[in-house]
């Protein structure tokens, strides 16, 4: 909401995460502006930030708090989506614009390889450039204090301790303008009742969907169990009426103590 309505703001962040100067920023606009009351279905996946800026670039930008198993595959299906709806009928190739997907991330995408920002394209295995038209940036909120020193002057480390702020005072320590900008209009949004209420429904939304699943998840660990307990069970009626049958025992009675029917002893 902040972004869509503070367009300082959206510049803002926008030359601190792709690093360029604020006055080369032209022209953004949103292609996805929300109507946040009328977008409470929490069950389906929303992208956070879709800008066309210059005229020349797309930028998607999403937030991510929940560690989400598939996120890489899904950041391709919305970089490679946003490629495609560029192609249309005597479409030149030479104009395909560059997608730009920047994640971030309230924990480490990759464990095993942390970093604060990094830019992942596609290259060769010396690094050769195949192309600059899908890139995927990620920054780790996790890993602010790794930050280089030519990040923290790019201000990228000011971004992060906002989204990672947990009080107001926290917010306003930061100098970076555009911070402030942002903060001052996320102030506007929440202290205004008809606002406030459209977050507290989506929030409300939001813990109905997380109950549901939860319960269903229950529910379904809990007939797995049983599914299980079932087939142990019958595991064992079909072992002990094979040794049964084995030994010559009479089938009508192998049946009345195994509970088994004499079509699946006679399978046996």
């Amino acid at each position: 909401m902040v972004f869509t309505r503070n367009d300082q703001a959206l510049k803002g962040l926008l030359s601190v995460l792709l690093n360029i100067p604020e006055e080369r920023i032209i022209r953004t606009e949103v292609l996805n502006p929300m109507q946040y009351s009328e977008a409470l279905d929490t069950k389906v996946t929303v992208l956070d930030l879709k800008v066309h800026l210059n005229d020349c670039t797309y930028i998607l930008v999403e937030m991510q708090v929940r560690k989400f198993v598939e996120w890489i595959n899904r950041t391709v299906v919305y970089t490679c989506g946003q490629v495609a709806d560029q192609v249309h009928d005597n479409f030149d190739y030479s104009k395909l614009e560059p997608v730009i997907h920047i994640s971030i991330m309230d924990y480490s995408l990759f464990p095993d390889h942390k970093r604060f920002f990094k830019a992942y394209r596609l290259t060769d295995d010396e690094g050769y450039m195949y192309t600059d038209r899908i890139q995927f940036w990620v920054m780790d909120l996790t890993q602010i204090d790794s930050a280089t020193e030519e990040q923290k002057v790019q201000g990228l480390v000011e971004w992060a301790k906002a989204f990672r702020a947990n009080s107001w005072d926290e917010v306003k320590k930061i100098q970076n303008a555009a911070v402030r900008e942002a903060a001052k209009t996320m102030e506007l949004i929440i202290t205004n009742p008809s606002e406030r209420e459209i977050l507290r429904m989506r929030q409300d939304a939001m813990n109905d969907w997380i109950t549901m699943r939860n319960s269903e998840r229950r529910e379904g660990r809990k007939e797995g169990m049983e599914e299980g307990r079932k087939e142990g069970i019958k595991e064992t009626q079909l072992e002990v009426a094979q040794k049964l049958k084995g030994k010559g025992i009479d089938l009508d009675l192998i049946a009345e103590s195994t509970g088994l029917s004499l079509s699946e002893i006679d399978q046996l």
